[in-house]
């Protein structure tokens, strides 16, 4: 059994990290104050970061600094978590590992729900050559919270010839929701589609379709067409990723931000606080992830013409599969 509760807690966490801003009072920090705060990120990264070769290095690389007075001049706590996140991003070239000002905004907190709103869906249509449009704005929600939406969602979609699905402005969030809405993608079978191995509790986790998933599906065969952008990051490179190893849908845009690594938020002194990537997504196709290097586009173009592009290609498709019939 996956561990559910804690698991959407920590990708809710790790979607909205990199994209919220963070609380702009100013906090001023002295040299003993700015020494516990690196103590306490360092003590954190060797307790909990996935690889603990590279928390040793962050953590001689942090002492190095302080030793060279590079922080004496850094009083401002929101300049220190700055250069802290760039010095940390450095060594373990991270995206997700972070250090900010604990936000007041309400979008940080770690039920995820959106100021109330949780709804993950943006703009649906349905274009010509009866190709259905999907934006998923986001996978923060659990799925229990959007499970009647994307029922209803998915289910319109169904009986469309191709499928366009836009991750552009997607940051990503819960591996349980993409699965969600992956199963509607599927067919009969189960369907493998990512592992998260964690280091605190040496533990593994595995991600499946549902074939059982109320409403009508898309299913295996038909074409789908998933957009991306730079600014698409983690759970949404995640379903980008899936669909892509399995050959279930051509990847439109741009290289993702390449961001693989699930954690959690840990609280510092001095309203600070430090995301602390803990897992590692493993796909059973590839047997690695996209950490660092992005999903890397079947097609590629620029973001803002990448609904263009993918709605000339699934025409060509269902022409072509119209004609195959015949």
């Amino acid at each position: 059994m996956i561990r559910r509760t804690s698991l959407v807690l920590a990708f809710l966490i790790t979607s909205l990290a990199p994209s919220l801003g963070c609380q702009q009072n100013s906090v001023s920090l002295t040299a003993e104050q700015r020494q516990i705060v690196i103590d306490s990120i360092t003590s954190s990264l060797n307790r909990m970061y996935v690889f603990p070769d590279v928390a040793a290095q962050m953590d001689a690389d942090l002492r190095e600094r302080v030793k060279r007075g590079e922080f004496d001049e850094v009083s401002d706590a929101s300049s220190f978590a700055r250069l802290l996140t760039q010095d940390l991003q450095a060594i373990s070239h991270d995206k997700h590992l972070r250090v900010r000002m604990r936000s007041a905004d309400p979008l940080s907190g770690p039920a995820g729900s959106f100021g109330g709103n949780s709804s993950i869906f943006g703009r649906t249509e349905r274009m010509a050559g009866d190709v259905a449009y999907v934006e998923i704005l986001s996978f923060g929600a659990p799925p229990e919270e959007v499970r009647e939406e994307t029922t209803r969602i998915m289910s319109a979609a169904a009986d469309a010839k191709a499928l366009i699905i836009d991750l552009r402005a997607n940051g990503g969030g819960s591996p349980f929701t993409v699965a969600l809405v992956s199963s509607y993608l599927f067919g009969a079978e189960p369907v493998h589609l990512n592992s998260l191995y964690f280091r605190p509790a040496n533990r593994t986790d595995d991600f499946y379709t549902d074939p059982l998933v109320a409403g009508r599906k898309f299913g295996p065969d038909k074409p789908i067409y998933v957009l991306t952008s730079s600014r698409t990051f983690s759970g949404a490179e995640e379903f980008a990723y899936n669909l892509q190893t399995r050959k279930r849908a051509t990847i439109v845009g741009e290289t993702t931000g390449g961001g693989a690594n699930p954690g959690r938020g840990v609280g510092l002194p001095y309203s600070m606080t430090v995301f602390v990537p803990t897992g590692r997504a493993i796909n059973p196709i590839t047997k690695t992830n996209w950490e660092g290097v992005g999903v890397k586009p079947d097609v590629a173009v620029p973001a803002a013409e990448a609904l263009d592009i993918a709605h000339r290609l699934a025409a060509q498709a269902v022409k072509a599969g119209a004609t195959r019939s015949k």
